[in-house]
């Protein structure tokens, strides 16, 4: 019995949640679950990268990875709490695992999924449309159906009616950045593209060309693509630019947080905004957390002074748990549940 890919994934939230969470906390994190929760988890336990990279994920799939996981040794269930905890077995497995297909440098599912699939939608289609045209060919079955993209892509060409030249621009895009990428990520990247009388190649038969696991070869596909995004604001080709001009690339925060730090941006204190918003003061909280874990500059010390962050990361450190209860007991309730997760949000910010 061999683990794939997913097993490996799910392997390594485990080990770094360390019996803090539920398989739930997995789940809803392959998945992209967008609650404060799931992404104040994925800081905490600095598995941001993951969060929305399996958007098909099932709950049974999550079930028989844990099942092989159990029969494997490479996890011991904990009683009663619906937990798990990674074995010395496993972790070497894990590092294993890992160093045979490790996960590419430039993936960050927090960070680049969601503008990812747009940008893909929209260069994919586009990549097909001027192939064609360098073809001559005008009958052909757009790679979408999905008429905001279609659009996007004509509104693009009116504004750009050279298309030899365009397509000169892409080709180089493509190879200059292709360049910087393995070989086996270009492969999947140029062989997932539809072109002139050349229909894009699907992740299993990706997977069969290359002899690898068909999970993998998904993910290898997307860190490619994420590429592509965190080199927009350093490239030379404006073509990529315009591709996302209209996104918000830094999507990490979800929409209600964004809300509440427009508010904590203009000064209002947290009770103050609850108001405004017509919400709980704990959920204006639990934004609040969200957004120092997501925006590195943003100030705590209005909340939590630089002394008191000290003191509850060096116990947390210390102690080696992010359990807010056990933190906040061995602390004599000092602090509350909200200073605590600040801290320890700050701190993962600065590493993540």
């Amino acid at each position: 019995m061999s683990l794939n890919y997913f097993d490996i994934m799910v392997l390594d939230c485990l080990e770094k949640i360390d019996a803090e969470r539920s398989q739930s906390a997995v789940f809803h994190l392959l998945k992209g679950k967008r609650s404060s929760q799931t992404i104040q988890d994925a800081g905490l336990f600095q598995i941001a990268k993951y969060f929305g990279m399996v958007p098909d994920c099932s709950r049974s799939d999550i079930t028989a990875s844990l099942k092989k996981l159990k029969q494997l040794a490479f996890v011991k269930a904990m009683n009663e709490t619906d937990t798990y905890r990674v074995t010395a077995e496993g972790a070497q497995e894990l590092k294993r695992a890992l160093f045979a297909r490790p996960w590419p440098a430039h993936c960050h599912g927090a960070y680049h999924q969601q503008a990812a699939k747009i940008f893909w939608k929209r260069f994919s289609l586009l990549v097909q449309v001027l192939s064609n045209k360098q073809h001559h060919c005008q009958r052909y079955t757009p790679i979408t159906k999905d008429n905001q993209i279609l659009q996007w892509v004509k509104s693009y060409l009116r504004r750009h009616p050279d298309h030899n030249a365009l397509s000169a621009s892409v080709w180089g895009l493509i190879t200059d950045h292709l360049n910087k990428l393995s070989e086996k990520q270009a492969f999947i990247f140029v062989y997932s593209l539809t072109s002139y009388e050349r229909i894009g190649y699907t992740n299993k038969q990706l997977a069969d060309s290359l002899r690898e696991d068909e999970r993998y070869v998904y993910i290898l596909f997307w860190g490619a693509v994420h590429y592509f995004i965190q080199s927009i604001p350093h490239c030379e080709h404006s073509v990529l630019a315009e591709l996302l001009s209209d996104t918000v690339l830094e999507s990490a925060l979800t929409q209600s947080a964004r809300k509440t730090l427009h508010l904590v941006q203009k000064g209002f204190p947290i009770e103050r905004i609850a108001n405004i918003r017509n919400l709980k003061t704990a959920t204006i909280e639990d934004h609040i957390v969200e957004i120092s874990l997501h925006q590195p500059s943003f100030f705590i010390e209005q909340y939590i002074s630089k002394e008191e962050q000290q003191r509850i990361v060096e116990f947390a450190k210390n102690m080696q748990t992010n359990k807010m209860k056990r933190i906040r007991e061995g602390l004599h309730q000092q602090f509350s549940y909200f200073q605590i997760r600040l801290a320890l949000a700050k701190t993962v910010s600065q590493y993540e």
